[in-house]
């Protein structure tokens, strides 16, 4: 089995993601290969609003030509991406490293937004998606607008993620051929 794939169904991964949520308000939504091949899909952990956007089919490739356009830039940069979504939501993907080789690309979102989500973002939110505006305005209500400093913030802590989980797979590697 991968090492990523084992590190994904394990016990410390979930941990891993409850502290995420707990610290910052962050989800899970995707693993990756480099090449792109999915490993792990947590579609559970969507937004409503993300939810409400994926359900049209113009949605749901906006939303994921999102996150691959997060992944193709982690993959050129070699560090964690931070940016908005459709919605505004804070979408990133971060590098994972084995060795110091990229194996794989994690991405997720923060409950929070680029922007404040204007009831103009929700009316154009709802003629994208073919959404009932009012639906998409009571989803996008309790999304707080997160100011760049600290954006910045949180991009230094997912380089530190992304920096402690390279040990962490080290030593399931080590223990795996023991």
């Amino acid at each position: 089995m991968n090492i990523l794939k084992k590190l994904l169904i394990s016990s410390e991964w979930q941990d891993i993601q409850d502290m995420l949520y707990e610290v910052m308000g962050a989800k899970i939504l995707w693993a990756v290969t480099t090449s792109g091949a999915s490993i792990q899909k947590y579609e559970s952990n969507h937004h409503q609003l993300c939810q409400l956007i994926r359900d049209s089919n113009e949605g749901l490739r906006r939303c994921q030509n999102s996150h691959h356009n997060r992944f193709q830039e982690v993959k050129r940069n070699n560090r964690p991406v931070l940016s908005a979504c459709l919605c505004g939501l804070m979408c990133f993907a971060i590098p994972i490293k084995l060795d110091g080789e990229l194996i794989g690309v994690i991405g997720g979102y923060i409950s929070r937004s680029e922007f404040p989500i204007t009831v103009e973002k929700c009316a154009e939110i709802s003629v994208v998606c073919g959404a009932d505006v009012k639906e998409v305005i009571e989803h996008a209500r309790g999304i707080k607008h997160i100011p760049k400093t600290e954006q910045k913030q949180i991009l230094s802590q997912l380089s530190i993620l992304a920096l402690m989980i390279s040990p962490l797979l080290k030593w399931m590697n080590k223990n795996s051929s023991t």
